[in-house]
């Protein structure tokens, strides 16, 4: 028993002397590359999120009951009668 109530706290105390033990501050250079790269990955991951988003959009409002929108077809009819007839 007195083995179970050492092993909890140890993992804590260990983690907290490893961050007391860690630099304080870093200088560090960031240079113009590194700015555009993360504008990158963020425009990236909008839109990502914005694709994800519409196909679960539309697999909601067909869960809901909502009909997805149709696409009209111009009908066979209109494109025989709108060709140029040769003689």
């Amino acid at each position: 028993m007195r083995l179970k109530h050492f092993c909890t706290p140890y993992p804590i105390v260990l983690s907290a002397l490893f961050v007391a033990m860690s630099a304080s501050s870093a200088h560090a250079y960031l240079d113009a590359g590194t700015g555009s790269m993360i504008l990158q990955v963020l425009l990236g991951g909008v839109a990502g999120l914005m694709i994800v988003g519409k196909l679960y959009w539309y697999k909601f409002r067909s869960f809901i009951g909502f009909p997805p929108k149709s696409t009209s077809e111009p009908e066979a009819e209109t494109s025989v009668s709108s060709k140029a007839q040769v003689d």
